[in-house]
């Protein structure tokens, strides 16, 4: 009786003294737009907008960096790269681990990028939803319509974005975003999903615009009736070619950004094995999201929950 009581007492003790769950983080969107949160860093309030699609960073456009007074020399370091998916093709990354705090919650570190271009116009930057202290987030994009239906779909980890879709003997990592119009993927996710008989080229050119200032090329792809992906529909799909690539099914292609020496998520459509290229990857757009009135991040439950009407 006596242990039982011991026992007791210390779960009661154990109990008492937990720190309380953080708070759920709820924000309507409206129409077209995306989910933006004040964020405050080194006492500065930022305009932040959140990303679906990565993974606990944060990313700022040079002149709120400097306002906040990010040092121009981090110990961290910095570094300049070139990539076709940087705006003007080179940028400067400073790399920094600073406490930040979204408001509403608690203060906590978090990996900060101040890059030398502006990759967020519509605001100070951006900051991955995965990167909030809560164990639910929820974004509400409309009043829930008629024949809606709850969509629950596994992530890859408790603080992870990404979800994965195993298609033929490719292994997809797939992620949801706001930002894009359309739902985009590279050419060995692409080749894996025509493979499978989900999808078809159809020989005509769109532009991927996913930063101000740059336009990659991408061949609209055509959808089987009824393909899906992880449950969802697949609608405006495209896949990432090459410039050359572009030129030769559209003459418009010469209003891209790209380069010839573009990156290896574009090298083929059919990816081939000599040179398979990046990993594969969907990044599933508006197409498919404005159809759903509701979009949650479930952390201990490792799940992404779509509410929608397909």
């Amino acid at each position: 009786m006596k242990r039982a009581l011991a026992i007791s007492a210390l779960l009661l003790a154990s109990a008492v003294g937990a720190a309380p769950p953080p708070p759920p983080v709820s924000l309507s969107v409206a129409p077209g737009t995306q989910p933006h949160m004040p964020v405050r860093i080194k006492n500065v309030d930022l305009d932040i907008r959140l990303a679906l699609s990565f993974d606990l960073a944060m990313i700022l456009n040079p002149v709120p960096a400097e306002r906040a007074g990010l040092k121009a020399f981090p110990l961290i370091g910095k570094r300049t790269f070139k990539n076709s998916l940087i705006p003007g093709g080179e940028a400067t990354f400073r790399f920094n681990l600073l406490n930040i705090t979204p408001r509403g919650l608690e203060k906590g570190k978090a990996p900060v990028v101040w890059v030398s271009k502006t990759i967020a116009p519509e605001a100070d930057g951006v900051l991955a939803l995965s990167a909030l202290k809560s164990d639910l987030i929820t974004l509400t994009l409309r009043p829930q319509p008629p024949g809606a239906k709850l969509h629950t779909i596994p992530r890859k980890g408790k603080d992870e974005a990404f979800m994965q879709a195993r298609i033929g003997g490719e292994k997809i990592n797939v992620a949801l975003e706001l930002n894009s119009p359309d739902t985009v993927m590279n050419a060995r996710a692409a080749a894996a999903l025509i493979s499978a008989g989900l999808l078809k080229r159809n020989g005509s050119v769109g532009f991927w615009v996913p930063l101000p200032g740059v336009a990659l090329p991408f061949e609209r792809m055509t959808a089987t009736p009824g393909a899906t992906l992880l449950g969802l529909p697949i609608a405006r799909a495209g896949v990432r070619i090459t410039e050359a690539q572009a030129k030769e099914l559209d003459a418009r292609a010469k209003a891209g950004t790209s380069t010839a020496d573009d990156d290896d998520d574009a090298i083929t459509v059919t990816a081939d094995r000599k040179r398979k290229g990046r990993d594969p990857w969907i990044l599933i757009g508006r197409d498919v999201l404005d159809t759903c009135s509701r979009i949650e991040f479930d952390r201990p439950g490792k799940v992404w929950r779509l509410t929608c009407a397909f």
